[in-house]
């Protein structure tokens, strides 16, 4: 369940709707609850049942299209912290690298020329269509970044790097970060075992690590997110 602009975004998985009865049920109770939007997975993949206008969220002052079960910060002062951190460690930067990077959390919120690129085609999709209609342009590419990171040619053509992988860190994208000149790399990371094994990779590269800001975003939890700036 994410909080979108129109409400509360509920997707529901393992549940079979079998009957006329059972989709009536459905629409009164997403009409009854005010829902933004209420989609099903009976196992073939997530259908919206109840959306009366599409749904969005605003990233970066820029209004952008949901698709069911995106990734998004878990709260709002969390995501914040981590909008102002990343800023502040792609600052003075005239193009910028926004690597796994989603529906834009990021890139939406920096200045200057921003390259995307995600490998969730519903994620840079809902991107491209959001940097279309603000007229805010960002170059997105659909490209998994595990199995084809960036490598330095393409590196040199940026003055910093924005990562915000999942778990399981990034440690090929980092190997070629680490040999390439890339002046500033803001990383935010929601494990700080994968972070550690990264950083170590881009030290041993001759990066300094400035600064690492923990963001305990994941309440009631032992899980915490962080923000941390490398220079060259």
């Amino acid at each position: 369940m994410s909080l979108a602009e129109q409400g509360a975004d509920l997707l529901l998985k393992g549940v079979e709707v079998a009957s006329l009865e059972a989709v009536e049920s459905l629409t009164a109770f997403s009409e009854a609850n005010r829902l933004a939007r209420l989609s099903i997975d009976e196992g073939l993949g997530p259908e919206p049942r109840y959306e009366p206008q599409p749904v969005t969220v605003t990233l970066g002052g820029i209004h952008v299209t949901l698709p069911i079960g995106s990734f998004l910060q878990a709260t709002e002062d969390g995501e914040a912290a981590l909008v102002a951190a990343v800023r502040e460690g792609a600052k003075g930067a005239a193009r910028v690298a926004d690597l796994f990077s989603g529906l834009g959390t990021f890139g939406l919120s920096l200045p200057g020329q921003v390259t995307a690129a995600e490998a969730s085609r519903d994620a840079i999709l809902a991107l491209k269509l959001a940097s279309a209609r603000s007229g805010r342009p960002i170059a997105a590419e659909h490209r998994d970044l595990y199995r084809r990171p960036y490598d330095t040619a393409e590196l040199a053509a940026f003055d910093a790097v924005v990562l915000d992988p999942p778990r399981a860190g990034a440690q090929d994208q980092v190997r070629e970060l680490a040999a390439s000149a890339v002046a500033r790399i803001a990383y935010v990371s929601c494990n700080p075992a994968t972070f550690a094994r990264d950083a170590e990779l881009l030290v041993k590269g001759g990066y300094k690590l400035d600064w690492v800001r923990p963001v305990g975003q994941f309440r009631w939890s032992t899980h915490v997110e962080l923000a941390a700036c490398f220079t060259r």
